[in-house]
């Protein structure tokens, strides 16, 4: 397992957490805005200590936190990453900064622009290159569709499907995006005001309706879409995460 969870418990906002997460995988912390999903990434980080319980991991950890852009004050983006590797005593080179950079899409030429003349989708993946140059074999990322636009998020997801299976990194993301949810974990842990309501299949999650009122999250819209098929139409095409292959799937049925 990449992290282990043993009755956690953080002051009054985190109780009794007690779950794995599983190497090579896309995680998904999800609940609504309070409910404790970046104390536990900074908890994971050891940025915190629990109050009580234990925390295990197994392999290098890096964040992307919420506010990564108030992190950059150097003149270029190749002196941001340098600064990092040098701050983590990590041997540092022009060749492993290209790389990292190459990894997230983006080229030589961002070497010397400056992070602040960046969009925000390519800041975001500045800031994931410079963690990704530590060589971290588990990403925590908080909030990390925030400010993006479609296209933006699609870059994301690419990114993120090619660092699990390319790299074989665990990836931990903390999001209320319940479609990001959907369309990327592989399972999914859900918080209410500090404890553990779920973990486990997303499709046991999002399909559930009183869980999700309970939790306060939304239902993803392909769940949505789904239903609406079953209930207007007579048609039970089960559950997907993808809308091409929902599409496929309704295609067979009518032809």
């Amino acid at each position: 397992m990449a992290v282990v969870l043993s009755n956690v418990g953080y002051d009054n906002i985190l109780f009794d957490l007690s779950f794995e997460i599983k190497e090579s995988k896309i995680t998904f912390i999800v609940g609504e805005s309070g409910c404790g999903k970046s104390v536990l990434l900074s908890l994971i980080n050891g940025d915190l200590k629990p109050t009580n319980g234990y925390i295990s991991s197994a392999g290098k950890i890096s964040i992307l936190r919420q506010n990564f852009d108030e992190c950059f004050f150097c003149n270029t983006v190749y002196e941001e990453i340098l600064y990092v590797l040098k701050k983590n005593r990590v041997q540092s080179s022009l060749k492993k900064i290209i790389k990292s950079l190459k990894i997230v899409g983006l080229d030589e030429s961002y070497l010397y622009r400056s992070a602040f003349d960046l969009s925000k989708g390519e800041q975001k993946r500045v800031a994931i290159a410079t963690i990704l140059a530590l060589n971290p074999s588990i990403l925590l990322l908080d909030e990390p569709f925030n400010y993006l636009d479609s296209t933006g998020k699609k870059n994301l997801i690419k990114l993120f499907r090619m660092m699990k299976i390319r790299y074989n990194k665990t990836i931990i993301i903390a999001s209320s995006d319940t479609d990001m949810a959907l369309s990327q974990a592989d399972e999914v842990i859900c918080l209410k005001n500090g404890h553990l309501l779920f973990k486990g299949n997303k499709y046991d999650l999002f399909t559930n309706t009183k869980l999700l009122e309970n939790s306060n999250l939304d239902c993803p819209k392909l769940i949505q879409f789904t239903n609406l098929v079953k209930d207007n139409k007579g048609i039970d095409i089960g559950y997907r995460d993808d809308i091409s292959d929902l599409m496929k799937d309704i295609y067979r049925f009518v032809k």
